[in-house]
């Protein structure tokens, strides 16, 4: 499957989901206020470092090695099996670790135990979480693209359902269970969508396969180091921002890199279904430059018009987005979008890393950054106050990109 039929399907999903991105966080911004955006902001970066260490970190590396090993049946099989025995010891630990620190993880998060149900409720369903990682996973490797995109499409629907009621009953503790409530009804559909393509996932714990594991265990390595950089630096700026100024400042800057993630989602779903698995099967020089011009001259016009038109109509959408105690958010626009922009140029880039393993260079690279990240927003907050969180992100991705312009300069 090509770039163009890839953006069509994931098109179709990724509109789906910004729209119930956009009622979800309507929800929010309107049922607990920028308070609630923080909250949530703090609720996510936490998630997502647990679900990293609860799947091991493995997907993008079975996304890549059932991707090479397309026409090989049995290594596609050996894969599988030893991602999900991966998952299911990885995710039972972390599951017994998360119900009982489930007061110290709420304390930590939120500066109160009040929300340990949140975290208890995480760790209880810590396995179906997990899971719906490696089935999606197992889905873009064995380009399965259009049962991934209906589960994706499914669960966006559902999502805005289940989010609209809890808040509706339970306030912000609702809307923080609702995605774990979520998991449990993807985990059904990522079962018959595997059943109806004919993929065998149940773990088999007399197979084990070592030197899968080995070939997994660099993509842990380096997944793990993003996964647990990008959630715990937000973490840091949040809580800098709710430290030195108030809690409805850090919803601000929640709110404006939440709009980040909405409209770059489709690229970054896009690249991540079709361009990884591309770049992981192509292994020619003149190829892999082939494939990397042809994604910029076709995402950077569109990843740059697209943050032209939310600047441009940055009051609109905070109207129709948030509400009006969220008018104070927009000058955090300018440059967090000019950032984005820089984002993705690198991380077409940046993807090259993890899809040939380059192991060392990836690490270096991420932890290099991510201080430089955290040195940037927390000098530039002391001299410009919130805003200065945007001027740190802009001026990191942009050295980032460089970087990798001449690290990959070799390699293709």
């Amino acid at each position: 499957m090509n770039l163009v039929k890839t953006s069509f399907y994931t098109s179709i999903a990724t509109a789906i989901s910004f729209i119930s991105g956009f009622i979800v966080t309507k929800v929010v911004a309107v049922q607990i206020g920028p308070a609630g955006m923080a909250y949530l902001g703090q609720f996510q970066n936490t998630a997502s470092i647990l679900t990293m260490l609860a799947t091991g970190a493995i997907s993008s590396g079975v996304v890549k090695y059932l991707a090479q090993y397309s026409s090989d049946p049995e290594k596609r099989q050996q894969i599988i099996n030893t991602a999900c025995l991966i998952v299911f010891c990885c995710s039972l630990l972390v599951s017994v670790l998360v119900m009982g620190a489930s007061g110290y993880l709420s304390l930590a998060a939120f500066q109160t135990k009040d929300f340990w149900i949140v975290y208890f409720l995480f760790g209880l369903f810590t396995m179906t979480l997990s899971f719906n990682i490696i089935f999606a996973a197992i889905l873009n490797g064995l380009n399965e693209i259009k049962r991934f995109t209906i589960i994706n499409i499914l669960s966006s629907v559902i999502g805005i359902g289940l989010t609209i009621l809890f808040a509706l009953y339970f306030g912000v503790k609702g809307v923080l269970i609702s995605s774990t409530a979520l998991s449990v009804l993807i985990f059904t559909m990522h079962i018959y969508a595997l059943k109806d393509a004919g993929i065998h996932w149940r773990p088999n714990f007399k197979k084990w396969d070592f030197t899968v594991v080995k070939l997994l265990l660099g993509f842990t390595i380096m997944a793990m180091v993003s996964g647990f950089l990008v959630p715990a630096i937000q973490i840091f700026v949040r809580d800098k921002i709710i430290h030195d100024f108030t809690l409805q400042e850090a919803g601000f800057w929640q709110a404006v890199t939440r709009i980040s993630d909405y409209y770059l989602g489709f690229i970054t779903l896009v690249l991540g279904v079709y361009y990884m698995p591309k770049l992981s099967a192509l292994q020619t020089k003149p190829e892999l430059r082939s494939e990397i011009f042809k994604a910029y001259k076709i995402v950077m016009p569109v990843v740059s018009a697209l943050a032209l038109i939310i600047w441009l109509l940055r009051d609109l959408i905070i109207y129709i987005l948030f509400s009006p105690s969220f008018e104070p958010m927009k000058p955090l626009f300018t440059y967090q979008l000019i950032g984005d922009v820089f984002k993705i140029g690198s991380w077409l880039l940046a993807n090259l890393m993890v899809a040939k393993a380059m192991v060392k260079v990836y690490i270096i690279t991420e932890f290099v950054f991510a201080t430089t990240y955290v040195l940037f927003c927390f000098f530039l907050i002391n001299r410009f106050g919130v805003i200065g969180a945007t001027y740190g992100f802009c001026i990191n991705y942009l050295l980032y990109w460089i970087v990798m312009f001449f690290i990959m300069k070799r390699k293709i």
